[in-house]
């Protein structure tokens, strides 16, 4: 999976998301919107959140914690090479810390 065919990782070696917005529905679930670049491409997404704790870190700061997933669709991310049906999309799990500035 990591080779030019598929992910090519000597040409892109990350993948980075930044986060433009998080709307909350409630006390621990809402919605994050950011830009997910993958294989050199940069696309909007949105996945919903959810809120798994917060509070005080040990160096005086205040941190909260959120997991999300979503599918993302390789051929939207330049990802063409044919591994099959099942391999069209990819399920994404993110982690994010959010530190309170």
């Amino acid at each position: 999976m990591r080779n030019s065919h598929f992910l090519d990782v000597k040409k892109y070696p990350k993948s980075t998301f930044k986060s433009t917005k998080i709307e909350f529905k409630d006390a621990t679930h809402g919605t994050v919107t950011g830009e997910f670049t993958l294989h050199g491409v940069t696309k909007t997404i949105s996945f919903p959140i959810e809120k798994l704790g917060e509070g005080k870190d040990p160096w005086g700061g205040y941190r909260a914690g959120f997991v999300g997933t979503t599918e993302l669709k390789l051929k939207d991310y330049g990802i063409n090479y044919d591994l099959g049906p099942a391999s069209t999309h990819v399920e994404l799990e993110l982690a994010i810390e959010g530190i309170r500035l």
